[in-house]
């Protein structure tokens, strides 16, 4: 099915889209005029458009650069034409380099944005009005950012390049597994990297090889895409050729939920290197993939567009509904969640009970959050899951419901000041009442404690978890393991 044939068409022939300026969109020898009708769907959708729908955007914007014409396009239909650079960004930045994604992005906001700017009044009444909140984060991402102080850290970070795995932040960024490609960026950044691998105290190796197997192959098998770390562990001498420094004690890797999976041979490569997870008890991998005096645990990560829209409905406790909500996957909705009890029993304990919302998904999932006193996170299908992090920004104090989850950051953190953890095997009239009788205070007191630490969670913040993982570091570094050299006093005596 080609990508534009499920979009409606809006007007008669010749009927001008709008008489306000750059709306007319009558339409070009390129770029037809059924063309911006298809694209008006996406002026609320642009921060969200996968991969695959950006690269059909991408040529219709190729067609305009291709033939010179981006001036005259403009003036016929400027929002739309705007619309479209917006989508197209994350195609360009993948497939063509963030060199050209950057320069797209200022002829965007410094010769395209300005001039419709004066007429977004006009263009909100024709539903041309584009929402650019989400584009606050893309100059970081495109790297046209002033490099930051990393919080004035003393640790040196070197930051291997490996092009063939690393490219497309714009588009790798999104989702559970964008850590992989955002902390490398956050990093190359900063003044704590370093290109001198005498000045080192660690070695990252970065790699988007979730991002890349989403992209290419839904379908890869587990050894598929171990390959291509096992390929790049084969070759460690040429590509990581700091690697022998310290036998790899030095060296990061970031694994996002459930990674290490994909990497079960991780024990023959990368036993002693140090692990940057998002959970510490792996499934099928078990206590061994997580060793708390060289690994660290991070948060989820929530995309921007997503977290903003929680943070909206985010309402003070006097105004909350709701003693507690849980809406997701569960038992009944999904075959990977059959023998998740915890779930089960949310549904089956606390279904129709006064001032609770459970169930399956919601449209209005954001205002239930933000209306809520309480957001229940039982466990997924392993012992963490996003829920948890998503209650930072809708406000609503989390109640951990999975003995096994490691939270991010306890040595930093007061987590008991601002969450509630609860046995999972309890899930019962005991959790409602316990939660019904905190008094209307101590909710204020936890309420302000979630609000105040959310940053600490949020990816696209400074007060962030960049800052969490430089103070593990430094932790960690001090007892990091010296491999001792092979020989000494070997060969003539010291006179």
């Amino acid at each position: 099915m080609r990508f534009f044939s499920v979009w409606p068409i809006f007007l008669a022939a010749g009927e001008p889209l709008s008489d306000a300026p750059f709306m007319s969109c009558e339409g070009t020898d390129v770029i037809k005029r059924v063309t911006w009708e298809h694209v008006h769907i996406l002026v609320d959708k642009w921060p969200d458009i996968d991969l695959p729908h950006s690269r059909v955007i991408r040529k219709v914007l190729w067609a305009i650069t291709h033939n010179e014409m981006l001036e005259e396009h403009f003036q016929d239909c400027g929002f739309a034409l705007a619309t479209i650079i917006l989508v197209a960004l994350r195609a360009i930045d993948y497939d063509d380099g963030p060199e050209e994604a950057q320069k797209m992005f200022l002829y965007l906001t410094e010769q395209v944005l300005p001039r419709l700017e004066p007429h977004m009044a006009l263009a909100a009444r024709d539903d041309w009005a584009l929402d650019l909140t989400d584009l606050r984060i893309y100059p970081f991402l495109l790297g046209l950012t002033p490099q930051h102080n990393c919080y004035e850290s003393d640790l040196r970070i070197f930051v291997y390049d490996l092009p063939q795995l690393t490219r497309g932040v714009l588009h790798c960024h999104h989702g559970q597994w964008g850590l992989e490609a955002l902390i490398p960026h956050w990093l190359r950044r900063g003044s704590c990297r370093t290109e001198d691998p005498e000045e080192a105290d660690f070695f990252l190796v970065p790699w988007h090889t979730w991002c890349d197997r989403i992209v290419y192959k839904m379908n890869q098998t587990r050894r598929e895409v171990s390959a291509v770390y096992i390929d790049l562990m084969k070759r460690r001498h040429e590509v990581l050729p700091h690697w022998t420094k310290n036998d790899g004690h030095d060296h990061v890797f970031i694994f996002s939920d459930q990674g290490m999976n994909f990497f079960p041979e991780w024990r023959d490569y990368i036993p002693n290197s140090v692990f940057v997870v998002t959970e510490a008890l792996t499934p099928r991998c078990g206590p061994s993939c997580f060793n708390p005096w060289k690994d660290l645990v991070i948060p989820g990560h929530t995309d921007f567009f997503r977290a903003r829209r929680m943070a909206s409905f985010n309402l003070p406790s006097e105004q909350r509904s709701l003693l507690f909500n849980f809406h997701g996957r569960h038992p009944g909705l999904n075959d990977l969640y059959k023998k998740n009890f915890v779930r089960g029993n949310i549904m089956r304990v606390f279904d129709g009970l006064d001032g609770v919302s459970v169930g399956g998904f919601t449209d209005d999932y954001f205002e239930r959050m933000g209306s809520s006193h309480f957001c229940l996170v039982p466990m997924g299908t392993s012992s963490w899951t996003n829920h948890l992090y998503e209650a930072f920004f809708a406000g609503c104090i989390p109640v951990i419901l999975s003995d096994g989850f490691k939270v991010p950051f306890e040595d930093l953190l007061d987590w008991p000041s601002f969450s509630i953890k609860w046995p999972m095997t309890d899930v019962s009239l005991d959790l409602y009442h316990f939660l019904r009788n905190i008094p209307l205070n101590r909710l204020r007191q936890m309420k302000a404690a979630v609000d105040a630490h959310r940053c600490w969670f949020d990816w696209h913040e400074m007060c962030s978890p960049y800052l969490a993982i430089l103070k593990e570091l430094e932790r960690k570094q001090k007892v990091l393991p010296q491999t001792s050299k092979p020989f000494w006093r070997h060969g003539k005596e010291e006179a």
